[in-house]
């Protein structure tokens, strides 16, 4: 009986392929398969609708940035830090419900815009406010602790995305958009509560304000900061007193802008988009599966927020500079040791230079979370001149994501199969660029560690070369 079945069984499979075989031979030439252009022709409105909101991810994030930060900064300027973020809070709630209740490509394309603006106000203020409201020693640390948020945020959404992926419902794209609420209104209930920017209070003549700000925010001597804040204020606009983004380029405020711009897109030339944005991409590329490829990408975003969170004593102890030299230099050792163990062959038997390379693409993660990747945060809002700073972190930012751009564009071009198929020899390009990039900080970039906004005005003031910044004695007096 059970060979009666199991020949029953092959009968019936070989009829159906058989029967399968006969129908596919028996298509007409017009039902064949399609080329790709005959299908792009017949679903033109379906590749326009997905380019577009592509678009509005990458290609169209210039555009935001340049529009909402001119905007947000003219915002902070007129009414405050805090209530511009405020401001932003809303847009991107309101955009937030627009993309979950979007009906049509259009919709969720115009929600994706404008949430992309409000997400501006977002990187862009809080660097400059902790920069403002901290003191000194804790400079490096709250503006660095950017970066850790981004990492929990990118973690966070990995683990959404995981989750929902497998339903075949609407709420596999309405839940991961319904949940970028619950930050807009935490900042939102939060935000009255938050002291506004002693320095905007001093510029729009609310001195007592600005003390008792001062005084809540723990500073022993509030009247003495006040004093050294009021000398910066006064002494800047002794130069000049209106602002504009050409002040950036002008005199010694050019050496600051480039150095912020620099220190900020500096990640891209040292592949921080390639190792940490494609690394699930790039295991699966290697050769590790999937689900191996999702848990190893997971791994190098927790051990990237391990390494923000080391970085907060590195940047006090060792210093801006020091930190971002060092731990670039180990960047390219590791890019060049990627691009190496990709040349090896690989066997079946012997995966050695396949985990090399993950090993490496962990270890950079790490190593670009600890030193150049907070610093960025760090030095451009330090850098900038307190009169320009909204207007030098939006041009950093702006710039920093014009290479982002090229980076996305050109990346998977670099290591796709179908494409140049560099696979990890990608890391002989940017072990080079990031060694430009190791030449670059150490000729431009400067120690602001332990020193206060008036001593970095004079240092620029007179022209102090790069390396004596750390060395130099500033005694500053008041009238």
């Amino acid at each position: 009986m059970a060979g009666d079945s199991s020949k029953s069984v092959d009968e019936t499979v070989k009829h159906v392929v058989e029967v399968e075989a006969a129908t596919i031979s028996e298509v007409p030439d017009e039902e064949k398969p399609e080329t790709a252009w005959q299908m792009a022709s017949q679903y033109r409105s379906a590749i326009l609708w997905s380019s577009f909101i592509g678009l509005a991810g990458i290609n169209w994030e210039w555009i935001r940035w340049l529009l909402w930060g001119f905007c947000i900064w003219y915002l902070a300027d007129k009414i405050g830090k805090r209530f511009a973020l405020g401001i932003g809070c809303l847009v991107s709630i309101g955009a937030v419900f627009v993309q979950v209740f979007a009906g049509q490509p259009g919709t969720l394309l115009v929600g994706k815009l404008i949430n992309g603006l409000s997400l501006g106000s977002f990187l862009t203020i809080p660097s400059s406010y902790a920069a403002e409201i901290c003191a000194v020693e804790l400079r490096g640390l709250t503006t660095s602790a950017v970066q850790l948020f981004i990492g929990i945020g990118q973690l966070m959404a990995n683990l959404i995305l995981k989750g929902t992926g497998t339903l075949d419902t609407a709420w596999a794209y309405r839940i991961p958009f319904t949940l970028q609420l619950v930050f807009p209104v935490i900042l939102l209930v939060l935000l009255p509560m938050c002291p506004e920017s002693p320095w905007y209070l001093l510029r729009t003549r609310n001195p007592n304000t600005a003390s008792s700000t001062l005084a809540r925010l723990g500073y022993d001597n509030p009247a003495k900061t006040l004093a050294e804040m009021q000398s910066t204020i006064t002494f800047e606009e002794q130069r000049v007193d209106a602002t504009t983004y050409l002040d950036c380029f002008r005199g010694s405020d050019l050496r600051r802008t480039e150095i912020a711009i620099g220190i900020f897109s500096v990640t891209q030339p040292v592949s921080a988009v390639f190792v940490i944005g494609y690394s699930s991409y790039f295991f699966q590329v290697a050769g590790l599966s999937a689900s191996t490829s999702f848990s190893m990408s997971v791994g190098v975003s927790i051990l990237g927020l391990v390494g923000v969170v080391c970085s907060w004593f590195l940047l006090n102890q060792a210093g801006r500079r020091a930190t971002a030299l060092v731990g670039t230099s180990i960047l390219v050792v590791l890019l060049l040791l990627i691009g190496i163990l990709d040349v090896i062959p690989v066997r079946a038997r012997n995966l050695g230079p396949v985990y090399g390379q993950v090993a490496c693409i962990i270890r950079f993660a790490f190593i670009y979370l600890l030193t150049i990747g907070p610093v960025g945060y760090a030095l451009f809002a330090e850098v900038a001149s307190p009169r320009l700073r909204s207007r030098t972190v939006d041009l950093s930012i702006v710039t920093q994501n014009l290479f982002g751009i090229l980076m996305h564009i050109v990346i998977p071009l670099l290591i796709n199969p179908d494409a140049a198929a560099l696979g990890g020899k990608i890391g002989f390009i940017f072990g080079g660029t990031a060694f430009m990039s190791v030449v670059w900080l150490y000729f431009r970039v400067l120690e602001t560690a332990h020193r206060s906004f008036e001593e970095l005005d004079y240092l620029f003031a007179k022209r102090v070369l790069t390396r004596a910044f750390k060395v130099v004695q500033v005694v500053v007096t008041y009238d």
